[in-house]
């Protein structure tokens, strides 16, 4: 698609370089992007929550409503927005959507939903959705369970992961790479699959902040009692060093919470970089992309831990051997494009 001199608002979270990615593929097309941060920071978000939770408050997040809808109307193109797009829209209100179209947006502008949580997890219940032309979910079982008609729109791969883009090393440095933020789930299972694999290269790492980790040595240090400082890291990947993980791996080992329907960035970036994937999202299924040569699904990874942790024998965390990962990645390419963040920006403006 073609958005020469088209002024595009986005409101979005400001969350890892995702804001970045999109604002910079629209504006390679020549759009204007106009972008704003749907949440107020982080700590005064939490303590608004907190409000609205403990004292029954609906009205907590009035204040930073009006205050961007004040600053969205001050500095809109003279001409208003062709498109406005809301992804995730956790704390905005319908007045403050309502407000935007009526006074920021162009005659005949084209509005766009997108969420990246599961409906039941964000505030609105998607409903905020309802307000805009288009809906997307990037999760398959919300479109399924949903009447407010959402359509699936999964995530993307950038450039950084396009395979075309790399040139793959003649010989391997690890198996599998497995590197996220710290969560006790990911730390739990990474440390069961580092005993289960001791004859494959791994590179398991979670980052965990410095401040949150003497936090919990101070005030609960049972939560980071003993941890395997060779999984821990205090400094967090560059983009730039991810990606050569991703070039210097056989395959990737993606951990998502067990309610994860949708798909992970990393799970798309592996689709990118034409790497095999262990996951234990079996929702995986549902795509056009998969097959049973390039991916591996290990689910009920709670219940092998409890029972692993119990009898000692962690065999059932063994990463599939050299005669999976040894065969050729079955490619094709028009379903691997239809996945980069180009495919996206079409999907989603269209």
């Amino acid at each position: 698609m073609n958005f020469k001199q088209k002024n595009i608002l986005i409101i979005m979270p400001n969350f890892y370089s995702f804001q970045t990615n999109i604002k910079d593929e629209l504006e390679s097309r020549g759009a204007n992007v106009k972008f704003y941060d749907e949440e107020p920071s982080r700590g005064k978000f939490l303590i608004l929550k907190n409000m609205e939770d403990i004292l029954h408050r609906k009205n907590v997040f009035d204040k930073f409503n009006k205050q961007l809808t004040s600053q969205i109307l001050a500095e809109k193109p003279v001409s208003g927005y062709d498109y406005f797009l809301v992804i995730r829209g956790n704390v905005l209100s319908e007045e403050t959507i309502i407000t935007i179209k009526e006074n920021a947006l162009a005659p005949g502008a084209k509005t766009i939903y997108y969420t990246w949580d599961p409906v039941e997890y964000v505030r609105h219940k998607g409903k905020l959705g309802l307000l805009f032309d288009k809906r997307y979910d990037f999760d398959s079982v919300d479109v399924k369970n949903t009447d407010m008609g959402y359509e699936l729109l999964p995530l993307f791969y950038t450039d950084e992961f396009d395979a075309a883009t790399m040139e793959q090393p003649a010989q391997y440095k690890y198996d599998y790479v497995s590197v996220s933020a710290y969560f006790p789930y990911r730390y739990r299972y990474l440390e069961a699959f580092k005993k289960a694999n001791p004859d494959k290269k791994l590179l398991f790492k979670l980052y965990l902040s410095p401040v949150v980790y003497w936090g919990k040595k101070i005030k609960d240090p049972k939560l980071v009692k003993n941890l395997d400082m060779d999984i821990i890291t205090f400094k967090p990947y560059t983009h730039d060093e991810m990606r050569q993980q991703c070039i210097e791996t056989k395959a990737i080992l993606d951990l998502t919470q067990e309610h994860q329907q949708g798909l992970t960035m990393r799970t798309l970036e592996t689709v990118g970089v034409k790497k095999k994937l262990v996951t234990n999202n079996s929702y995986i299924t549902e795509y056009d992309f998969y097959n049973d040569n390039d991916y591996a699904i290990m689910t009920d990874l709670s219940a092998k831990a409890d029972e692993a942790e119990k009898s000692g024998d962690y065999s059932a965390f063994t990463l599939p051997g050299e005669e999976w990962l040894s065969k050729p990645y079955l490619e094709n390419e028009e379903i691997r494009q239809s996945y980069s963040i180009h495919a996206f920006v079409d999907k989603i403006f269209s």
